[in-house]
């Protein structure tokens, strides 16, 4: 029994501490596995720089892909932003 709770509360805070987003190198997929800055149960998160496509502007983000920005950019680096301006959505791209 001791074990067992062992092993869950190891999974939990694994669960609570590591993150990962997919980045697409030469047509494969590869997973990029972070530490997060803040604890959440959350685990995949979206990178819209992780790939070698078009940079996206602050204009072109639409609400569900803005908040996904927004947790990448509190989650994996600590930052936390609102997105209002292009130079927030700047400093999540040059980390």
């Amino acid at each position: 029994m001791k074990k067992l709770l062992a092993v869950l509360l190891l999974a939990g805070i694994g669960i609570m501490s590591i993150g990962y987003y997919s980045r697409l190198d030469d047509g494969d997929s590869t997973n990029v596995y972070f530490i997060k800055k803040h604890p959440t149960y959350h685990i995949k998160f979206e990178n819209i720089y992780a790939n070698n496509g078009d940079d996206k502007t602050l204009n072109q983000l639409d609400p569900e892909l803005k908040q996904l920005v927004i947790n990448y950019c509190k989650y994996r680096l600590g930052i936390e932003t609102e997105l209002k301006t292009q130079a927030e959505l700047d400093a999540c791209k040059q980390r």
